[in-house]
Protein backbone atom coordinates (compact mmCIF):
# COMPACT_ATOMS: atom_id res chain seq x y z
CA UNK A 1 0.00 0.00 0.00
CA UNK A 2 2.39 2.51 0.99
CA UNK A 3 4.50 1.56 -2.38
CA UNK A 4 1.48 2.51 -4.27
CA UNK A 5 1.29 5.30 -2.78
CA UNK A 6 4.45 6.57 -3.76
CA UNK A 7 4.12 5.51 -7.11
CA UNK A 8 1.26 7.61 -7.37
CA UNK A 9 2.69 10.53 -6.04
CA UNK A 10 5.26 10.12 -8.14
CA UNK A 11 3.13 10.25 -10.82
CA UNK A 12 1.51 13.17 -10.28
CA UNK A 13 4.49 14.98 -9.59
CA UNK A 14 5.73 13.99 -12.87
CA UNK A 15 2.68 14.91 -14.77
CA UNK A 16 3.14 18.45 -13.03
CA UNK A 17 6.69 19.03 -13.49
CA UNK A 18 6.68 17.42 -16.88
CA UNK A 19 5.00 19.92 -18.88
CA UNK A 20 5.93 23.12 -16.79
CA UNK A 21 9.78 21.84 -17.66
CA UNK A 22 8.85 21.84 -21.29
CA UNK A 23 7.54 24.87 -21.62
CA UNK A 24 10.28 26.59 -19.80
CA UNK A 25 12.95 25.12 -22.13
CA UNK A 26 10.74 26.10 -25.25
CA UNK A 27 10.49 30.12 -23.51
CA UNK A 28 14.11 30.00 -21.91
CA UNK A 29 16.91 27.31 -22.81
CA UNK A 30 16.03 26.79 -26.25
CA UNK A 31 16.03 30.60 -27.28
CA UNK A 32 19.30 30.66 -24.97
CA UNK A 33 21.05 27.87 -27.03
CA UNK A 34 20.47 29.26 -30.02
CA UNK A 35 21.74 32.87 -28.96
CA UNK A 36 24.99 31.11 -28.12
CA UNK A 37 24.93 29.53 -31.41
CA UNK A 38 24.80 33.05 -33.45
CA UNK A 39 27.16 34.48 -30.66
CA UNK A 40 29.68 32.30 -32.47
CA UNK A 41 28.73 33.43 -35.79
CA UNK A 42 29.77 36.76 -37.95
CA UNK A 43 25.85 36.90 -38.46
CA UNK A 44 24.79 40.52 -39.83
CA UNK A 45 21.60 40.92 -41.45
CA UNK A 46 22.76 43.64 -43.39
CA UNK A 47 25.07 41.32 -45.45
CA UNK A 48 22.67 38.71 -47.46
CA UNK A 49 25.16 35.48 -47.43
CA UNK A 50 25.37 32.16 -44.52
CA UNK A 51 27.02 33.48 -41.36
CA UNK A 52 30.37 32.24 -40.42
CA UNK A 53 31.90 30.14 -37.79
CA UNK A 54 34.12 32.17 -35.74
CA UNK A 55 34.50 30.49 -32.77
CA UNK A 56 35.06 32.94 -29.74
CA UNK A 57 36.27 35.32 -31.78
CA UNK A 58 33.51 37.68 -30.88
CA UNK A 59 34.15 37.87 -27.20
CA UNK A 60 37.71 38.09 -27.99
CA UNK A 61 37.10 41.19 -30.07
CA UNK A 62 34.43 42.65 -27.63
CA UNK A 63 37.24 42.25 -25.02
CA UNK A 64 39.51 43.97 -26.97
CA UNK A 65 37.62 46.96 -27.90
CA UNK A 66 38.03 49.99 -25.42
CA UNK A 67 34.37 50.56 -26.42
CA UNK A 68 33.07 48.14 -24.35
CA UNK A 69 35.43 48.95 -21.43
CA UNK A 70 33.94 52.03 -21.45
CA UNK A 71 30.46 51.36 -21.30
CA UNK A 72 30.86 48.74 -18.70
CA UNK A 73 32.61 51.14 -16.50
CA UNK A 74 29.35 54.01 -17.34
CA UNK A 75 27.20 50.83 -16.06
CA UNK A 76 29.44 49.81 -12.87
CA UNK A 77 29.04 53.38 -12.28
CA UNK A 78 25.24 53.39 -12.31
CA UNK A 79 25.17 50.47 -9.91
CA UNK A 80 27.53 51.97 -7.52
CA UNK A 81 25.01 54.97 -7.45
CA UNK A 82 22.27 52.98 -7.39
CA UNK A 83 22.46 50.49 -5.12
CA UNK A 84 23.41 52.62 -1.82
CA UNK A 85 20.85 54.78 -2.57
CA UNK A 86 18.11 52.22 -3.15
CA UNK A 87 19.50 49.78 -0.31
CA UNK A 88 18.86 52.21 2.15
CA UNK A 89 15.53 53.34 1.04
CA UNK A 90 14.37 49.56 1.50
CA UNK A 91 16.62 49.08 4.57
CA UNK A 92 14.52 51.78 6.35
CA UNK A 93 11.37 51.24 4.70
CA UNK A 94 11.66 47.81 5.98
CA UNK A 95 11.83 48.96 9.54
CA UNK A 96 9.07 51.58 9.48
CA UNK A 97 6.71 49.01 8.12
CA UNK A 98 7.84 46.04 10.66
CA UNK A 99 6.39 48.20 13.12
CA UNK A 100 2.54 47.92 14.00
CA UNK A 101 0.59 51.24 13.57
CA UNK A 102 -2.90 52.44 12.10
CA UNK A 103 -3.11 52.01 8.49
CA UNK A 104 -0.28 49.37 8.36
CA UNK A 105 -1.68 48.05 5.37
CA UNK A 106 -2.53 50.71 3.42
CA UNK A 107 1.08 52.41 3.41
CA UNK A 108 2.67 48.67 2.56
CA UNK A 109 0.43 48.67 -0.43
CA UNK A 110 1.33 52.16 -1.43
CA UNK A 111 5.28 51.29 -0.96
CA UNK A 112 5.55 48.45 -3.55
CA UNK A 113 3.48 50.97 -6.23
CA UNK A 114 6.54 52.18 -7.70
CA UNK A 115 7.47 48.92 -8.81
CA UNK A 116 4.49 48.13 -9.87
CA UNK A 117 4.59 50.73 -12.35
CA UNK A 118 6.52 49.66 -15.70
CA UNK A 119 10.02 51.49 -15.57
CA UNK A 120 8.98 53.37 -18.84
CA UNK A 121 6.61 54.81 -17.32
CA UNK A 122 8.58 55.42 -14.55
CA UNK A 123 11.10 57.15 -16.62
CA UNK A 124 8.72 59.60 -18.18
CA UNK A 125 7.47 60.81 -15.35
CA UNK A 126 10.54 61.60 -14.12
CA UNK A 127 11.37 63.33 -17.36
CA UNK A 128 8.13 65.46 -16.22
CA UNK A 129 9.22 66.52 -13.00
CA UNK A 130 12.48 67.00 -13.96
CA UNK A 131 11.62 69.23 -17.32
CA UNK A 132 13.51 72.86 -17.24
CA UNK A 133 10.53 74.47 -18.56
CA UNK A 134 7.80 73.22 -16.82
CA UNK A 135 8.52 70.37 -14.34
CA UNK A 136 7.02 69.85 -10.79
CA UNK A 137 10.31 69.70 -9.41
CA UNK A 138 11.23 73.27 -10.32
CA UNK A 139 8.26 75.05 -9.32
CA UNK A 140 8.09 73.33 -5.82
CA UNK A 141 11.72 74.48 -5.34
CA UNK A 142 10.71 77.95 -6.59
CA UNK A 143 7.77 78.13 -4.67
CA UNK A 144 10.11 77.69 -1.38
CA UNK A 145 12.67 79.82 -2.74
CA UNK A 146 15.07 77.85 -2.66
CA UNK A 147 16.00 78.49 -6.25
CA UNK A 148 15.59 81.80 -8.26
CA UNK A 149 15.05 80.41 -11.64
CA UNK A 150 14.00 77.03 -13.52
CA UNK A 151 16.72 74.54 -14.02
CA UNK A 152 17.45 72.17 -16.33
CA UNK A 153 18.18 69.09 -14.69
CA UNK A 154 18.65 66.94 -17.23
CA UNK A 155 20.89 69.08 -19.52
CA UNK A 156 24.24 68.70 -17.27
CA UNK A 157 25.88 65.50 -19.05
CA UNK A 158 27.75 64.62 -15.22
CA UNK A 159 24.29 65.00 -13.43
CA UNK A 160 22.99 62.62 -16.23
CA UNK A 161 23.73 59.23 -14.52
CA UNK A 162 23.16 60.79 -10.91
CA UNK A 163 19.14 61.06 -11.99
CA UNK A 164 19.14 57.87 -14.11
CA UNK A 165 20.22 56.13 -10.49
CA UNK A 166 17.71 58.14 -8.51
CA UNK A 167 14.99 57.35 -10.78
CA UNK A 168 16.31 53.36 -11.17
CA UNK A 169 16.51 53.15 -7.13
CA UNK A 170 12.57 54.90 -6.96
CA UNK A 171 11.89 52.76 -9.64
CA UNK A 172 13.40 49.20 -7.81
CA UNK A 173 13.09 50.08 -4.11
CA UNK A 174 10.27 48.30 -3.37
CA UNK A 175 11.53 44.89 -4.07
CA UNK A 176 14.74 44.66 -1.59
CA UNK A 177 11.57 46.24 0.78
CA UNK A 178 9.76 43.39 0.27
CA UNK A 179 12.44 40.93 0.50
CA UNK A 180 13.80 42.90 3.66
CA UNK A 181 10.41 43.00 5.58
CA UNK A 182 10.03 38.99 5.52
CA UNK A 183 13.47 38.73 6.70
CA UNK A 184 12.13 40.90 9.26
CA UNK A 185 9.43 38.79 10.18
CA UNK A 186 10.75 35.95 10.57
CA UNK A 187 13.53 37.25 13.57
CA UNK A 188 12.19 35.73 17.03
CA UNK A 189 10.74 38.69 18.88
CA UNK A 190 12.22 37.03 21.95
CA UNK A 191 15.61 37.77 20.61
CA UNK A 192 14.52 41.56 20.91
CA UNK A 193 13.06 41.12 24.50
CA UNK A 194 16.36 39.20 25.72
CA UNK A 195 18.37 42.13 24.82
CA UNK A 196 16.06 44.82 26.35
CA UNK A 197 16.13 42.91 29.64
CA UNK A 198 20.13 42.86 28.93
CA UNK A 199 19.87 47.06 28.29
CA UNK A 200 20.78 46.75 25.29
CA UNK A 201 20.11 50.31 23.15
CA UNK A 202 18.01 49.96 19.64
CA UNK A 203 21.41 50.60 17.97
CA UNK A 204 23.12 47.65 19.49
CA UNK A 205 19.84 45.69 18.88
CA UNK A 206 20.05 46.88 14.96
CA UNK A 207 23.37 46.21 14.64
CA UNK A 208 23.68 43.06 16.85
CA UNK A 209 20.43 41.22 16.18
CA UNK A 210 18.79 42.89 13.28
CA UNK A 211 21.16 43.48 10.61
CA UNK A 212 23.19 40.26 10.73
CA UNK A 213 19.99 37.91 10.84
CA UNK A 214 19.28 40.27 7.74
CA UNK A 215 21.93 39.12 5.60
CA UNK A 216 20.79 36.40 3.75
CA UNK A 217 17.96 38.62 2.60
CA UNK A 218 20.29 41.30 1.64
CA UNK A 219 22.07 38.64 -0.13
CA UNK A 220 19.08 38.44 -2.39
CA UNK A 221 18.04 41.46 -2.50
CA UNK A 222 21.32 43.01 -3.48
CA UNK A 223 21.83 39.70 -6.14
CA UNK A 224 18.19 40.53 -8.08
CA UNK A 225 18.80 44.38 -7.80
CA UNK A 226 22.91 44.35 -8.86
CA UNK A 227 21.41 42.61 -12.25
CA UNK A 228 18.70 45.50 -12.90
CA UNK A 229 21.39 48.20 -12.09
CA UNK A 230 23.69 46.22 -14.36
CA UNK A 231 20.88 45.73 -17.34
CA UNK A 232 19.75 49.07 -16.83
CA UNK A 233 17.67 50.34 -20.26
CA UNK A 234 14.08 51.71 -20.70
CA UNK A 235 15.17 54.61 -17.52
CA UNK A 236 17.90 55.41 -19.18
CA UNK A 237 15.89 55.22 -22.74
CA UNK A 238 13.10 57.01 -21.44
CA UNK A 239 14.59 60.15 -19.16
CA UNK A 240 17.83 61.23 -21.15
CA UNK A 241 16.59 60.47 -24.41
CA UNK A 242 18.84 57.22 -24.92
CA UNK A 243 17.84 57.49 -28.68
CA UNK A 244 14.67 58.16 -30.27
CA UNK A 245 13.90 56.35 -33.48
CA UNK A 246 16.89 56.19 -35.66
CA UNK A 247 18.35 59.02 -33.41
CA UNK A 248 21.81 59.42 -32.24
CA UNK A 249 22.22 57.11 -28.48
CA UNK A 250 23.28 59.65 -25.99
CA UNK A 251 26.80 59.11 -25.10
CA UNK A 252 26.81 60.40 -21.91
CA UNK A 253 24.46 58.14 -20.58
CA UNK A 254 25.21 54.88 -23.13
CA UNK A 255 25.14 51.67 -21.24
CA UNK A 256 25.94 48.30 -21.72
CA UNK A 257 22.33 47.06 -23.11
CA UNK A 258 22.37 50.56 -24.81
CA UNK A 259 25.42 49.66 -26.87
CA UNK A 260 23.90 45.49 -27.33
CA UNK A 261 21.09 47.21 -28.79
CA UNK A 262 22.94 48.83 -30.59
CA UNK A 263 24.71 46.14 -31.91
CA UNK A 264 21.77 44.37 -33.03
CA UNK A 265 18.77 46.74 -33.74
CA UNK A 266 20.74 49.28 -35.13
CA UNK A 267 23.69 47.93 -37.18
CA UNK A 268 22.28 44.78 -37.37
CA UNK A 269 25.32 42.55 -35.76
CA UNK A 270 23.75 39.94 -34.65
CA UNK A 271 26.63 37.69 -34.00
CA UNK A 272 28.46 40.22 -31.84
CA UNK A 273 25.31 41.26 -30.47
CA UNK A 274 24.33 37.61 -28.98
CA UNK A 275 28.30 37.40 -27.59
CA UNK A 276 27.70 40.66 -25.88
CA UNK A 277 24.15 39.31 -24.81
CA UNK A 278 26.58 36.38 -23.38
CA UNK A 279 29.25 38.91 -21.51
CA UNK A 280 27.05 40.56 -19.47
CA UNK A 281 24.90 37.59 -18.24
CA UNK A 282 28.45 35.95 -16.83
CA UNK A 283 29.27 39.55 -15.42
CA UNK A 284 25.75 39.20 -13.79
CA UNK A 285 26.48 36.01 -12.54
CA UNK A 286 29.89 36.61 -11.39
CA UNK A 287 28.49 39.61 -9.05
CA UNK A 288 25.71 37.49 -7.73
CA UNK A 289 27.85 34.56 -7.32
CA UNK A 290 30.47 36.75 -5.01
CA UNK A 291 27.27 38.64 -3.22
CA UNK A 292 25.47 35.36 -2.32
CA UNK A 293 28.66 33.29 -1.01
CA UNK A 294 29.78 36.50 1.02
CA UNK A 295 26.35 37.60 2.46
CA UNK A 296 24.45 34.74 2.33
CA UNK A 297 26.47 32.04 3.84
CA UNK A 298 27.48 34.39 6.42
CA UNK A 299 24.15 35.29 7.46
CA UNK A 300 23.23 31.65 7.93
CA UNK A 301 26.70 30.83 10.12
CA UNK A 302 25.51 33.55 12.26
Amino acid sequence: MRQRFFTQDRLFIAVILIPLLLFIALLIYVPAVDTFNTSLTNRNLRINRPPEFLAFENYARLLQDDEFWEVTGRSLVVVALVLPIEMTIAFAAALLLNERFPGRAVVRTLAILPWMVPPVVNGFLWGWLLNGEYGALNGLLYQFGLIGEYRSWLRDPNEQLLWVAVVQAWTRFSFPTIVLLAGLQGIPDELYDAARVDGASVWSQLTRITFPLLLPSFAIALVVEFIAAFQIFDVVWTLTAGGSAGGQINPFTRTLMLYNYELVFRDLRVGLGAALSYLILLMSLGVGFIFVRRLYNQGIKE
